[in-house]
């Protein structure tokens, strides 16, 4: 769905007000009095959540962003001993202010709530694209997790278990769809035996709503004017959907994109981690000169089109994160165009940017003389414009993330075998030697995984398909300002070299490299500007050098993230619990192909989250379309199918 942002008035008392809803965002008393009485005292806190590692409160409409940002103040008021260890607030909004609105808007409540928090906010405050945004503060211990969307449909989509529900919005008379059957049914499915819940409506129909959906309801004073509000507790037990395990230590085998990225977010939520690489750190694909970063939107918004806008804005903000901390990486957001290849694939863009409606700086359409400008090339068409992306050294990358992570990479070390025993997994090398224990582990090693998971599943189909890029001298040869992709991918000019690429050949394992793909790397910028190509064609290339890797692919050509499915078993009876049953404490985060800069932090993200309980970066349905359990039910099916026949 396209994001609408909020329109923004104020009454004459100066409360922020919202037109589209004739309803003011907050009580005229004082929207911070109101958060501390309503939605820190009608769920006890700060006092529930002392003491714990996780506490999740789960908001149904950020508005202003001032329940967060008080519920944040309450968290730092805390001693350290008294505050949870990593305080995750997850919030629905249809409509979120635009960045301009919400500088201006918060001004206001400087004087109540710190300028730090506020300013950090606003400085985080992320693209209006619908989907999933996750915002990290405090070192990663206030964790925002914002959903731009209509709650209806995305509340389903969300998997965590609450600890706190604040249910917040515009009245019932004003927008019933927040308040709906659908919101309260999914507010009792991420509810468990404890879950509480206030609000300061105490309408008769969400009453009934919450009590027919396991809430057992109280009225207690209300604020200012209002005499009463509604505070309740979930009265069912029911089991976590994603149980937490105690951070350990992580056994790792890879060390490119994935492995790094997995070994920083584990670390974040204290793992101590160990990388075991076969080779060096980055070897394989993860140590091209430059790889792109940029969604990949289609008109349908797809699941690959959200899972790539998703995994880019994730990249962004994760490149951003480790600047911060003091490890940038390497890379330019010098912008990426992607030209049209023909008359049917322009029409195709035009009609992909008007029905996306997407904010222009995640996504735009130029001519082809607006693409030649940009580029400073002439160019044969025009195509998206993605003004956020650009490129990164990917093996840089790797390095900062090892950095950030603090985890111990041991190189040259093959692992033969795995093997588990009452304490957890060990890692052997094919002399059966004991190279190291841990309590977890994941595959990160690209297409050596299946060979290695082999004695534990079947359902991890993945193949390698070997891409050889061409690095060349600029100058002489000409290179462009921005990214640009048409059948492949031309850079600008890094420290004097350009880079083109990359050839795809699945089932190739061949890693020397070859003269014809590097005469089809260069004929590819004849389709992106056949003067740029002439003039290439002119310089010296027995100098001609790159980069071949194998990049691990399965073959719906979406990643592998999450808990490995166990082997199937051969009795018919078994089939569909075979499919469900995972093996404990076996993970795998591959199976990006040519997306791996994109997707690595988003997908570890995921995993890290998945190990940890905590709320997923994902909604649900992009959770099942890379979660390796899918190829558990396909050979299930198959073999179901096969036996009836």
């Amino acid at each position: 769905m396209a994001i609408i942002p909020a329109t923004l008035s104020l009454t004459e008392d100066g409360t922020p007000y919202a037109p589209v809803y004739d309803d003011v965002y907050h009580s005229r008393a004082g929207a911070i009095a109101q958060a501390r009485h309503v939605f820190l005292g009608g769920n006890q806190l700060p006092a529930r959540w002392a003491g714990r590692d996780s506490f999740v409160i789960v908001e149904t409409g950020f508005g202003l962003g001032l329940n967060f940002l008080t519920t944040w103040a309450a968290w730092l008021a805390q001693p350290d001993d008294e505050r949870c260890t990593r305080l995750h607030f997850v919030s629905v909004e249809k409509h979120p202010l635009l960045k301009v609105d919400l500088i201006r808007l918060l001004e206001g409540y400087k004087s109540e709530l710190t300028t730090r928090t506020i300013e950090a906010l606003v400085e985080n405050w992320p693209v209006l694209a619908e989907g999933t945004h996750r915002l990290e503060f405090e070192q990663g211990e206030v964790v925002l997790t914002l959903i731009f969307g209509d709650a209806e449909i995305a509340l389903p989509q969300l998997a965590a278990r609450a600890d706190a529900i604040y249910l917040d919005g515009f009245s019932p008379a004003k927008n019933p769809d927040i308040w709906s059957d659908r919101v309260c049914q999914s507010l009792s499915r991420l509810a468990g035996e404890g879950t509480t819940l206030a609000t300061w409506s105490v309408n008769g129909a969400l009453r009934r709503r919450l009590s027919e959906n396991g809430f057992e309801l109280t009225l207690a004073p209300g604020f200012a004017q209002k005499r009463e509000m509604l505070c309740g507790r979930f009265k069912e037990r029911r089991p976590h959907p994603n149980p937490a395990i105690t951070p350990g230590h992580a056994l790792i085998i890879g060390a490119g994109l994935a492995g790094t990225a997995t070994a920083e977010r584990l670390a974040a939520r204290g793992w101590r981690c160990t990388i075991l690489e076969a080779n060096t750190l980055a070897c394989g694909a993860s140590g091209n000169k430059a790889g792109v970063i940029r969604p990949q939107p289609s008109a349908d918004d797809n699941l690959l089109a959200r899972l790539t806008r998703a995994g880019f804005l994730s990249t962004l903000s994760r490149l951003e994160r480790l600047k911060l901390s003091g490890n940038p990486v390497d890379w330019d957001a010098c912008g990426v165009l992607h030209l049209a290849k023909d008359a049917d694939q322009e029409t195709l863009m035009q009609r992909t940017v008007a029905q996306l409606a997407a904010p222009r700086e995640l996504l735009d359409r130029v001519s082809r003389a607006q693409a030649s400008e940009l580029a400073d090339l002439p160019l044969v068409a025009g195509g998206l414009w993605f003004s956020q992306g650009g490129w990164v050294n990917p093996s840089d990358y790797c390095q900062q993330l090892l950095r950030a992570s603090g985890a111990t990479l041991i190189e040259n070390t093959s692992v033969a075998s795995l093997t588990q025993d009452a304490h957890g997994w060990l890692a052997h090398d094919d002399k059966g030697a004991l190279l190291a224990r841990g309590d977890i582990v994941v595959l990160a090693n690209a297409t050596a995984i299946p060979t290695l998971a082999a004695p534990f599943t079947d359902a991890l189909p993945i193949r390698p398909a070997r891409g050889q890029t061409t690095v060349y001298a600029t100058p002489p040869g000409p290179a462009p300002k921005t990214v640009v992709c048409r059948s492949g991918y031309w850079t600008p000019s890094i420290r004097g070299e350009s880079t083109s690429g990359a050839s795809f050949l699945i089932d190739d394992t061949d890693l020397t490299e070859r003269r014809s793909e590097h005469e089809d790397n260069l004929s590819m910028l004849a389709g992106i500007s056949p003067e740029a190509a002439t003039a290439l064609s002119m310089t010296d290339h027995s100098q001609l050098h790159g980069k071949v890797g194998l990049r691990p692919v399965v073959p719906d050509r979406l990643p592998l993230v999450g808990q490995v499915p166990g082997r199937q078993s051969t009795e018919r009876s078994s089939l569909s619990r075979a499919a469900r049953a995972r093996v404990p404490g076996l993970y795998v985060n591959s199976g990006y192909g040519a997306r791996g800069i994109l997707l690595a932090t988003l997908a570890a993200e995921l995993l890290a989250s998945q190990i940890a309980g905590e709320p997923l970066p994902l909604p649900k349905d992009l959770v099942r379309a890379i979660d390796p359990m899918r190829y558990a039910h396909k050979k299930t099916f198959t073999e179901e199918t096969s036996n009836e026949n």
